[in-house]
């Protein structure tokens, strides 16, 4: 039937745009159901042949409430108003129709299908069968894996890497080179997921994107900004010009989108300054390019883009779909990008109290949740409100061009029905760096500091010429001048006046014209392209006024995963700050680029005694390399700021994909932290699927997740920059006493053995060669590094020692592993300088590996000058006839203890723990037993969880604990140590009662 009806309609010329046919639709907490066909708002529900029998008996009433269903859920998903849907049910021979009139449906009677009927239907079909624009609509029509993006994709990448490797200068080659080095994050830094996406890409597009990630990701990059842009100028109110209009030019059409002029006729002026993504027109392959676009634009004709038929508060998801949907998700986590749900937002915009009347930065806005969410609350609370009231005091930054465009088009769909040509606005989205902002010197200039691929260039321009209405005209006047091939001075000529009129004295308009000067000399060396309207958002940005409120969800990726390049621009800047640890040995600035974004907003984008709310990773509160941003106290304690909540979404999941530990950090700007601060967590309510991850609003959330109360305090000692310890008031009495405050520690905690390449130290011993002689063979594909060779060689035994790892570690219970050795070296801290003369075998087996083990990054950082066969975190403690060990990563803590074991070949000989292991090393297995009993105590365990749960639990453990120094003597020790001993014995087969008398023996021990 439904080839039947395409037919039809293809001779009548109806549009056919079916979505799906038996279209999966989803909604919370509900099954999965599949409508048989949606034609924008007609809903046809087919049935068997002559089911219906010619009346409306059973068959008929579960098709017209299939129907009716899948109306309901197609209009939340679509955003169409329920009312406008034609229900239709089908058995071929007989039909029905309805509609909603309110909340409920009403039907006509079961009629045959006859000619009337089917010209009814065609009429629906006409009217009403087109689509309504939406992201999931988007993705299956024209997304990067539809037949239009297969084809574009691999053509656009060509191109790419064509002008890349071309030694003339071409606007796809500056552009491109200049996306990479502002975009250069997932192209230096590719986890295994993005290897995975590139060499899926690869097998569907046939061509080698591995070869040149970047121009892979541009050229995504690329098609998704021609799909974002053409979507744009469809949901324009009144536009000037029908982009799909068949007949003509292609190239004129994309050119009407591509210059802005169909945004500013609609009222917004800087809807594409600064895009990077419009290079293809000019390209010297766009023939190649214009029939898929022209196929691409035939498709989406289909599609009706009348947003007003739409939902309001719906028209804000189609720009953020678009981007989460065709971004591939490994790409988006590259970047440290998590997709912040609506109702996630609007919770965080709840928590911070933000008003209508109140003002509004997000730093790093990505498509633009939270100004949305914003510009949401004011529509809501004024209807009369104007496109330029809504924006007042609303800010956003991002340094990725493709988010920028996303956040613009976001918010002029949003914004379309309060858009008017007489009195046009700018969106408040600046593509700039939120860290590394334009800055105002002493005599009123902002400089910014431009790194291009002909070298860095210095620009700078008066604040208040930045402050004047005028300022992007005048610089959008630049461009146009330079794109002529102005001289400068002539350049300087034709805005002297406008200069003069915005209040410039005579030094002011020496300084622009300086910034003119390296713009002309940046096009005189064939590398223009865009700069005025780049400069021109770095300097606004920078001189955003201080906002009452700032909200966001900033990057969360690690400094080490960083450009190099960018992170060494920014380095000095970020120390200044003061948000970097100053232990180097726990990588002192391996924090979170989040906390470096949190520490600059606060500096720079929040007003006195503001409120800053931020998504961050829970590792910030706990890490050891996380303990600069823990002072909370910015410029080294010129600026505090005053941690007023955190609350905990762990066990909520809310970010799409992934599970990692969301939290929100709300401070206020000009006052101290005072501790205890509160700390809620939040988990699945009652009778909630502990699955359940998306709400329809924060309200809903708040009514369904259970919400736990708590307060956070830091492990006592360390000025409060140690982990914060999370528990009720009761637990943290007990915390007070089981943590040692400011005494020294009686232990001292030490790392496992880091050989850096374990697929040449972790050996399998083969047989006895000869008197103190072991033939071993190296376990060469264990490990991440590659291409490690396996050998088989004699070694002296009295370097083999039997290994633990920290697979082998429960609680009571260490068991090393049966079958692999480990190779040391060393019985110091580097590695033995006389092995070659007292040692050869071994020496010799080691040199084999030479190269490899030079280029260990432990050698390189820490060993430097030592021999190349250095073991790392190794010394005398590592022979310690006894170690108290717990494992670095876990569920859980707990620990166990362990001294010799017998292996082959080498008798008996001391255990040692690989580097996932800590250890306590002590010299009998009474003291032993003691530590162990202390630290798997229930009191002990949890108070270790309550800062680092799913954290390292390093060395810490034995600095921050209160652990009474062994004294043979002392009974309560002696007792403890005892059920350590017996269930050790029973390889930590421990009852609920053996842990409630060793808890007792504990609390007895530490006063509680």
């Amino acid at each position: 039937m439904e080839n039947a009806l395409e037919q039809a309609c293809l001779a009548l010329s109806i549009p056919w745009t079916p979505f799906q046919l038996e279209r999966a639709l989803k909604t919370t907490g509900k099954p999965t159901k599949f409508a048989d066909v949606a034609h924008g708002a007609v809903i046809i529900e087919y049935e068997p042949p002559k089911s219906f029998g010619g009346r409306a008996g059973s068959k008929a009433s579960h098709a017209r409430q299939q129907a009716e269903e899948y109306a309901e859920l197609i209009s939340a998903e679509e955003g169409r108003a329920l009312q406008e849907y034609v229900l239709v049910a089908w058995d071929g021979a007989h039909v029905t129709f309805g509609k909603f009139e309110g909340a409920a449906a009403t039907w006509e009677g079961v009629v045959a299908f006859d000619a009337f009927s089917a010209d009814r239907l065609l009429a629906a079909l006409k009217n009403d069968g087109r689509p309504l624009v939406h992201p999931q609509l988007l993705q299956a029509l024209v997304g990067p894996d539809s037949e239009y993006g297969s084809a574009l994709i691999p053509e656009l990448y060509a191109s790419i890497c064509k002008a890349d490797a071309s030694p003339a200068t071409s606007k796809t080659k500056m552009l491109f080179a200049e996306w990479r080095r502002l975009f250069s994050q997932v192209v230096g830094f590719q986890p295994a997921q993005m290897k995975k996406l590139l060499t899926r890409q690869e097998i569907s597009h046939d061509q080698p994107y591995q070869e040149n990630p970047a121009a892979y990701l541009f050229a995504l990059n690329t098609y998704i900004a021609i799909i974002a842009k053409v979507v744009a100028a469809c949901a324009l109110p009144r536009a000037s010009q029908d982009v799909l209009q068949q007949g003509v030019p292609i190239a004129q059409r994309l050119r009407a989108v591509e210059t802005g002029e169909l945004f500013e006729h609609a009222g917004i002026l800087n809807m594409l300054s600064g895009d990077f993504f419009s290079w293809y027109l000019d390209d010297g392959d766009w023939p190649r390019y214009q029939p898929h676009l022209g196929a691409l634009l035939g498709r989406l004709g289909g599609v009706d883009f009348t947003v007003s038929k739409k939902h309001a508060d719906t028209t804000r998801d189609l720009f953020k779909g678009i981007y989460e949907r065709f971004i591939p998700r490994e790409v988006r986590h590259a970047l440290g990008e998590f997709y912040t749900p609506d109702w996630l937002a609007e919770h965080g915009m709840d928590l911070m109290g933000w008003e209508p009347a109140d003002s509004l930065t997000d730093p790093t806005c990505g498509s633009g949740t939270f100004l949305l969410e914003a510009i949401r609350r004011r529509r809501k609370a004024c209807s009369g409100a104007t496109a330029q009231s809504l924006l007042a005091g609303i800010h956003g930054i991002d340094l990725n061009p493709l988010a920028v465009l996303a956040a613009k088009g976001s918010l002029a769909v949003f914004l379309s029905p309060h858009l008017d040509p007489a009195q046009p606005i700018r969106l408040p989205v600046y593509l700039a760096d939120a860290i590394n902002p334009a800055a105002v010197d002493f005599f009123s200039n902002y400089s910014y500091m431009l790194h291009t691929e002909v070298g860095p260039r210095e620009f700078s321009v008066p604040e208040r010429m930045i402050a004047h209405p005028e300022f992007f005209r005048i610089f959008s006047k630049v461009r146009t001048l330079i794109d002529a091939d102005y001289p400068a001075a002539k350049i300087c000529s034709s805005i002297f006046f406008d200069l003069q009129s915005m209040g410039l004295d005579p030094s002011d308009i020496a300084i622009v014209s300086t910034t003119v000067a390296n713009l002309v000399d940046l096009h005189d060396q064939g590398w223009n392209g865009i700069w005025c309207s780049i400069l021109a958002d770095r300097f606004a940005a920078g001189a955003i006024p201080p906002s009452s409120h700032v909200c966001g969800n900033p990057p969360w990726v690690k400094w080490s995963n960083l450009p190099k390049d960018y992170a060494q621009s920014i380095q000095q800047h970020c120390r200044g700050l003061g948000v970097f640890s100053t232990d180097k040995w726990v990588g002192g600035i391996e924090s979170d680029i989040s906390t470096v974004i949190t520490y600059q907003a606060v500096k720079h984008y929040l007003a006195e005694d503001g409120r800053l709310g931020f998504f961050l990773p829970g590792s910030v509160f706990t890490t050891e390399s996380s303990a600069g941003f823990r002072r909370f106290s910015i410029d080294n304690g010129r600026l505090p700021c005053k941690v007023l909540l955190v609350e905990d979404y762990q066990e909520i999941r809310p970010f799409d994909g992934v599970s990692n530990h969301a939290t929100f950090l709300m401070v206020q700007r000009d006052a101290p932290t005072e501790f205890p601060v509160p700390y809620r967590a939040w988990v699945a309510g009652e009778d909630a699927s502990p699955n359940l991850r998306t709400y329809a609003s924060a309200e809903q959330f708040r009514l369904i997740a259970k919400r736990i109360d708590g307060i956070a305090v830091p492990v006592p000692g360390g000025d409060g920059m140690r982990p914060w310890l999370v528990g009720s008031v009761q637990d943290q009495e007990v915390f007070a006493k089981v943590f040692a405050a400011g005494a020294k520690p009686e232990y001292k905690a030490r790392k496992g053995i880091t050989t850096d390449r374990n697929g040449i130290f972790w050996v399998h011993a083969t047989g006895q060669s000869g008197p103190g002689l072991v033939t071993v063979q190296n376990v060469a594909d264990i490990g991440k590094t590659k291409g490690i060779p396996q050998v088989t060689a004699n070694v002296e035994s009295e370097h083999l020692f039997p290994l633990l790892r920290g697979r082998g570690v429960a609680p009571f219970n260490a068991v090393p592993e049966p079958e692999l050795r480990i190779l040391v070296p060393q019985r110091g801290m580097h590695g033995d300088p006389d092995l070659p003369a007292a040692f050869p075998q071994t020496f010799k087996f080691l040199n084999r590996f030479k190269d490899q083990l030079e280029q260990r990054s432990s050698l390189k950082r820490f060993q430097r000058g030592q021999a190349f066969y250095s073991l790392w975190s190794t010394g005398p403690y590592t022979f310690a006839p006894f170690k108290v060990l717990w494992r670095e990563m876990g569920n859980s803590f707990a620990a166990a203890y362990i001294g010799s074991a017998e292996i082959d070949y080498a008798g008996e000989k001391t255990v040692i723990p690989d580097h996932k292991l800590y250890f306590i090393p002590v010299d009998s297995e009474p003291e032993a037993a003691y530590l162990t009993g202390f630290l798997n105590a229930p009191i002990i365990a949890k108070a270790v969880s309550a800062y680092a749960a799913q954290l390292s639990l390093g060395a810490s453990v034995a600095e921050y604990l209160n652990i009474p120094k062994f004294d043979e003597g002392d009974e309560q020790m002696a007792a403890i140590g005892s059920i350590a001993r017996d269930l050790t014995a029973r390889s930590g087969n421990a009852s609920p009662s053996d842990l409630a008398l060793l808890d007792a023996q504990v609390r007895d021990l530490l006063a509680i």
